[in-house]
């Protein structure tokens, strides 16, 4: 007990350390995020979720061995703090000296070559969920490997069909208010009829994969459907003519078609395993 308390206070820790970096360089450079700029609830979801973004990649380390999340969340963080920390730096101008003649342009500021840490602390719950989805494909990897080294936690490799199913229901219904609630910032999707098509999709998408990680032990659908979600949402950030949450959020079930395809790619391995030895011997 001892033990895991301690790894829960070292993840903690770490949370509060990458809070603190990412708001304490991005304040550096004149940023309005500031503990002023938020008002009480959003500034605890915002701060809070940093911390809990640096807490639960080294949590899964220290529990589970896993290392996906830390890759991918560094990685993800090391892009913004290298976009931000070198030249050209940000440079901040009013709507009006870049339009002239525009009627109400002044006060309203232009961020050119910055905002790097802001567009990677904004969505800190896509990041937390990809590398939670990523870490449930490397658990049942390293589960069922012979060559690397097992799991912390003794997890069930596999469930009923009822437990799989409730289970990627849940999973499925936090990334459809993830998909849909980082969409609605962007204003992608705003009458009910299309709000109602992603949320249905943000479900299935994710839910269909973890299904099948749970019930099968099928890990590329789960680990495709990640990728693609965080994608899409760093793509969005960084993009330039149309959305590319947008195509993911909308166009769903294609993103779901390549999770499945991967799916039946692993089946066709596991397949030709299990005659032919090949990749047991």
């Amino acid at each position: 007990m001892r033990r895991h308390a301690l790894r829960a206070v070292v993840a903690t820790g770490s949370g509060l350390v990458h809070a603190g970096l990412v708001l304490g360089v991005a304040l550096r450079f004149g940023y309005d995020i500031g503990p002023s700029a938020y008002p009480p609830h959003s500034l605890l979801w915002q701060y809070g979720g940093l911390v809990v973004l640096g807490a639960v990649p080294i949590w899964l380390a220290l529990e589970d061995r896993l290392l996906l999340p830390i890759v991918l969340i560094t990685v993800l963080a090391g892009a913004a703090f290298y976009a931000e920390l070198t030249p050209p730096g940000p440079t901040f101008r009013d709507v009006a000296e870049l339009e002239p003649g525009i009627d109400g342009a002044t006060g309203i500021t232009v961020v050119e070559h910055g905002l790097h840490l802001v567009k990677y602390a904004s969505p800190w719950y896509v990041w937390t969920l990809g590398a939670g989805l990523l870490g449930a494909a490397e658990h049942t990897v390293r589960a069922r490997s012979r060559w690397l080294p097992a799991p912390g936690l003794d997890l069930p490799r596999t469930g009923s069909a009822v437990r799989a199913g409730l289970l990627g229901l849940a999973v499925g219904v936090v990334h459809a208010g993830a998909s849909v609630g980082y969409a609605w910032r962007w204003g992608i999707g705003t009458d009910s009829l299309t709000v109602g098509w992603m949320l249905v999709g943000g479900v299935v998408v994710v839910g269909v994969p973890v299904y099948l990680l749970v019930r099968h032990g099928l890990v590329l659908p789960t680990a495709i459907a990640a990728v693609l979600f965080v994608n899409s949402v760093h793509s969005q950030q960084y993009a330039g003519p149309g959305d590319p949450h947008g195509l993911y959020a909308g166009a769903w079930f294609v993103f779901l078609g390549l999770a499945l395809l991967g799916g039946l790619i692993e089946l066709g391995v596991y397949t030709v395993d299990d005659r032919t030895g090949f990749c047991s011997s």
